[in-house]
């Protein structure tokens, strides 16, 4: 699977069986060095670990924390293809909680949903394999505003991201991990990402971090 993603193809399984090929490309000068450099760090037992794409990247987590050992592994651009090729770095420091963000980067590509479920499944059978004692959350791919995101970079709608949640929160059920379901909270009146949370329509504003972080806290999860 490795050298497809190199080159950007790789074809999944569809509903009827018949392959598909989808665009899985994680490779950039963004991805490999940030993956360089976060094996170059040191392991860090019992970590709180925020594992995912820009949105997760974006936040200051052991600041939000107030704990030195929440730990940001989130890489701008990347989706499910990329984490499963750099779970074994996360995985290193045998984390007391891990807490997954990934998906919309999928949609972005039109991968179809029972491929980002199906990579979804994998990472969650990898973790219960290798990491046992890690506490795993898998969390709702968030709203865009429709008003505010730029449609020449993002093609994406809510609607897309609703499918999905729903397939992550049943395969959560499935698979026995906890689905966080951090959507709703960050609504607004009409439905959208409340712009007072978003700067762009899709990237979290100081105040989405904030109302991200105060729902783990009011679940119990931090």
């Amino acid at each position: 699977m490795k050298a497809a993603c190199l080159i950007g193809i790789f074809c999944c399984l569809g509903h009827a069986g018949h392959a598909q090929t989808v665009d899985s490309s994680y490779h950039n000068y963004l991805y490999d060095s940030r993956l360089a450099y976060f094996k170059q760090l040191s392991p860090v037992k019992k970590a709180i670990v925020f594992w995912g794409d820009s949105i997760t990247d974006w936040g200051d987590w052991a600041e939000f924390l107030q704990f030195r050992k929440a730990i940001n592994r989130g890489i701008a651009g990347d989706n499910t293809y990329g984490l499963r090729a750099r779970l074994g770095e996360v995985l290193r420091h045998r984390p007391k909680k891990l807490f997954i963000l990934i998906g919309t980067n999928d949609i972005n590509k039109k991968i179809p949903v029972h491929c980002i479920v199906e990579n979804y499944r994998k990472i969650i059978g990898e973790v219960k394999a290798k990491s046992p004692a890690t506490t795993l959350y898998v969390q709702s791919v968030f709203p865009i505003n429709d008003q505010l995101i730029g449609r020449q970079y993002y093609s994406g709608t809510n609607e897309q991201i609703m499918e999905l949640n729903n397939a992550l929160k049943g395969l959560a059920a499935e698979m026995l991990v906890t689905y966080v379901d951090i959507y709703p909270a960050l609504l607004d009146a009409r439905q959208q990402l409340d712009a007072r949370y978003t700067y762009d329509g899709l990237h979290l504003s100081g105040l989405g971090y904030q109302a991200w972080v105060s729902y783990l806290k009011k679940e119990r999860l931090l």
